[in-house]
Parts: structure tokens; sequence; C-alpha cells
């Protein structure tokens, strides 16, 4: 069976939920039962909402958006009432950039753990063959909030001096509008902590694609963009002293928790904290909130600095 996805960029298209672009172009269905079975494809364009300001001038597809393929690709095959999403990302590994032009393939194997609940292992790879992800994660259907257990409160404002201004901010993030996803740094501990908020507004282009009439839930905040928030918050954090002659580029996560539930109007917090520094890798942890509830937990985050020569692939 075949599923094809056949709006291209430019086109009218539509989602039963807040989804940042659209991240699958077309699904080859190879089985369903009882192991689901699938390879999706996305071409990378620069026009697609959000790309054209990450790492501007590069054009390179968020680590986050293979989740978010990841996701819409789940969505279309299972086909379930209630949209499936990311719960957890157990493993995830990027092995190689993808931009502008480059075509992704995912090959996609979900095993079923429960009523509308799988276990998916997804490998991503360019059109030379490439690998450039792979990722383990429980995906499903989510029809409430839940506690992610996490003991302690919200992160206080409040920290060190010199803490950046908006304008600051856009200086240190490799990224540009329409992504930047951060809006204020309440606290710094440099080379240790930070604490970051951003806003959620119906404004943003994730809800400009959804269809008339739909249910309050279906206005949650995509879990991609969620974790790309969090990442820019960190990345404020080590970027301060990055160096010019490289690109900072995500490389693994690992036991990522998603509580879900979040609407327009949220103001998040993201606390994050450097747990290791090797060389130029940093290796971070730690959690988003939505007032007094944890939304978010990051067991570890990783980024490598890669020569700008080898991303450009020159």
């Amino acid at each position: 069976m075949n599923t094809g996805v056949t709006d291209r960029v430019g086109d009218p298209w539509t989602t039963r939920f807040a989804a940042p672009l659209r991240a699958v172009d077309r699904i080859e269905t190879s089985a369903m039962v009882p192991t689901v079975r699938f390879r999706a494809y996305k071409e990378v364009d620069s026009r697609d909402p959000y790309m054209n300001g990450h790492f501007p001038g590069l054009t390179l597809l968020p680590a986050t958006f293979f989740l978010e393929a990841l996701r819409q690709s789940m969505n279309a095959v299972v086909g379930r009432a209630e949209p499936v999403n990311v719960l957890k990302i157990v493993s995830g590994r990027w092995l190689a950039p993808v931009l502008h032009g480059d075509e992704l393939c995912m090959d996609v194997e979900g095993v079923p753990e429960g009523p509308d609940r799988w276990t998916v292992r997804a490998q991503g790879s360019r059109r030379d063959g490439t690998t450039v992800s792979v990722v383990k994660a429980v995906v499903g259907t989510e029809r409430r909030s839940h506690d992610l257990g996490v003991t302690g409160r919200p992160p206080s404002a409040g920290g060190h001096a010199g803490i950046p201004d908006y304008a600051g901010m856009l200086d240190i993030l490799p990224v540009a509008h329409p992504i930047v996803l951060v809006d204020r740094v309440d606290a710094i501990e440099p080379g240790h902590r930070i604490v970051v908020s951003k806003a959620v507004t119906g404004s943003e282009p994730c809800y400009q694609s959804m269809s008339p009439g739909l249910p309050g839930s279906r206005y949650t905040y995509p879990h991609s963009l969620m974790l790309e928030s969090f990442g820019q918050a960190a990345a404020l954090l080590w970027l301060s002293d990055a160096s010019d002659d490289g690109v900072r580029m995500a490389a693994s996560v690992r036991d990522c928790r998603f509580a879900g539930h979040v609407y327009p109007g949220a103001v998040l917090r993201h606390e994050a904290r450097i747990d290791r520094l090797i060389s130029d890798d940093v290796f971070v942890s730690g959690q988003t909130w939505d007032g007094d509830r944890c939304v978010l937990t990051v067991g570890m985050m990783a980024t490598v600095t890669r020569p700008r020569t080898t991303v450009l692939g020159t």
C-alpha cells in the first residue's frame, strides 16, 4: 500500500493538529500488521515555514524536524482519531547535515506496545546514501497531560550580571526569524546553567496550517518546537565563546520525555545545565516548565562543532 502526500511547497495545505511545516512529501508503506513498516520522504526547502532562519546561508534541516517527520508520517500511516505524538525519545543521533535541496529518506519500523502506542526505530539517509540520523522513540496518542515525576520547583529568575537582552540573544544564536524560539534570558551562570523563557502565541506559523473547526486539544504546541526551543536556550549558554570557523550542530539526545498539552498563552521556562565539556563537544541536561508543571525532561543533549566546509560538502 502506498500513501502519498501530494501538496507541494507554495500550495495550500492543512493539518489536523499544530505542525511547524509539512515534514513529509510522500510515504511508501510496506507492512501494517503486526509491525508497521514504511519509508517517508521529505525534500528540504528553504521556503518551508521556519526553515530559512535555521543557520542562515546554509538552511540546515533542524534535528528536531526529523522527529516532526516521524510524527507526521506515523499519523498518516496508522490513521488514529486522536493524533499520534512523540512521547519519549529513547535515543537519537544526527550524523550528517541535510541541506536545502537534499531529500531525507526515513526507513521506519513501529512495534506495537499497547493500544495506540508504538516503539519506533527510524533511520534517515540522503539521496547519496549517507546515513544522517538514527532514532529510537515511543509514539502514541495522548489525551491528557501526565506527571513526569520531576521533583523540585520551576526555576527562579535572577542570576548573574551580563544577561543578554533580546538583540544580544540574536547576536549569539546561529538562527534568525522565524525560527527564533526564545524570548528572554531570566538567569545565567556562565559555563554552568541558564534559565530562558519562551512565550507560546497563537500567531506562530505552526498554527497557520490547521483546518478550521478543530477541538482545542489540537492546538497543543508541537513537541519538535518545544525541544528546538530548549536547544536554543542551551545554545545561549554554550555559544558565547564559540569559534566563527565552525558550525555548532546537534549530535545526539537521550532520554527526553514529554508531558504534552502546552497551548497558546503558555510561557515556557527552560532550565539547561552543562554537565560535561569534552574539547568542542558540549553535553547538557535540563527541564522545561509550564507554570508549576514540568512538560519536558532532557536526560542528555550533545552538540559537536563541524567545519563549515564539511557541512557544505566542499
